[in-house]
């Protein structure tokens, strides 16, 4: 069976309630990020097609796992955003015009609506209608962050399935044969710095950002000392995504001299800079911890919300701030 670890129970849970009847028409997926459930909704897409199930897994040998497997399933239909655009009416309206329609295998037809958090609200109504009054042998898999609002009338008419991250020693298991050349303890950093999300994790040793972060951060460590804002804002990268990263780094950075600050031992993100961390947080008091975190925090989300605005001005601002607000 093709899926990651930490979604065989769930998918398990999955596939049980449809052999006991107990199987919904719409499914809801709220997830969080750096997890592939996208494969796990492809895994149960391809359940549902198979015409020889072997209890839980498909059989793979039918004229139905056969075009799945060819990637040329044709009651299998894909409705994700285009070009980064929200969702809009026109694709759940050619949607509907498909499903008024048999199934060209007469059997189950699979809906996969990919981040339906992007749904328009006038695709959300148009796919409501069709939701209400679902054809026999129809069935929806929608898939969402696990914090986006969703459009109330569409998830009452769908049973929700949490996807949350694996535990620590299960993403652990699962990255470790991959990354042997590390040890353990940088391996259980890096699913820190990432949240425990193990894909993000795995992108993350690929492109040796573990070894970026700790040099990034000894430059912040210099910065720190000399004030000077440039030496810093010379590190960051010219990308957004990477400079959020980045940003995150030196929050955690803050909020590990914070706990230090109170004597907090536990929970620590980066307990492998303590030889920096603590003199850093012997020389700030608390509030002045609490100020630098927050002075970061505006700024991630400033770079999220204000596209207008240059992101290298807002990054010379947040450092700006931090010399002269934190750290005199």
């Amino acid at each position: 069976m093709n899926l990651y670890p930490w979604h065989s129970q769930i998918y398990q849970q999955l596939t049980h309630s449809f052999l006991n009847g107990r199987g919904h028409h719409a499914l809801l997926f709220k997830t969080e990020a750096g997890l592939g459930t996208e494969l796990l909704i492809r895994q149960f897409a391809h359940w549902l097609f198979c015409q020889e199930k072997q209890l839980t897994e498909p059989c793979g040998q039918c004229k139905t796992c056969a075009l799945w497997q060819s990637g040329n399933h044709p009651d299998y239909h894909l409705v994700e955003s285009i070009d980064g655009k929200d969702i809009g009416v026109d694709q759940i309206r050619e949607l509907t015009t498909k499903l008024q329609q048999f199934s060209q295998q007469g059997g189950n037809s699979v809906i996969y609506i990919a981040g339906a958090n992007r749904l328009t609200e006038a695709a959300s109504n148009a796919l409501l209608k069709t939701l209400e009054e679902p054809n026999e042998k129809v069935y929806f898999l929608l898939e969402a962050p696990l914090q986006s609002a969703m459009l109330a009338t569409i998830q009452s008419r769908c049973q929700t399935w949490l996807v949350h991250t694996p535990d620590v020693e299960q993403a652990y298991q699962w990255l470790q044969p991959q990354f042997s050349e590390y040890q353990a303890a940088e391996l259980e950093t890096a699913l820190r710095i990432c949240h425990n999300r193990p894909l993000i994790c795995k992108k993350f040793l690929e492109s040796d950002r573990l070894q970026e972060r700790k040099t990034f951060l000894q430059t912040f460590w210099k910065f720190y000392k000399s004030g000077d804002v440039w030496l810093l804002f010379q590190a960051f990268s010219s990308e957004i995504e990477r400079q959020l990263e980045q940003l995150e780094w030196l929050d955690s950075f803050f909020t590990d001299a914070l706990k230090a600050k109170l004597d907090i031992a536990t929970g620590w993100v980066n307990p492998d800079l303590q030889a920096g961390i603590i003199p850093f947080s012997q020389t700030l008091s608390a509030q002045k911890l609490l100020k630098g975190h927050y002075i970061i925090q505006q700024t991630q989300r400033d770079l999220v919300e204000v596209n207008a605005v240059n992101s290298e001005l807002m990054l010379v601002n947040c450092l700006t701030k931090l010399a002269v607000e934190v750290f005199n």
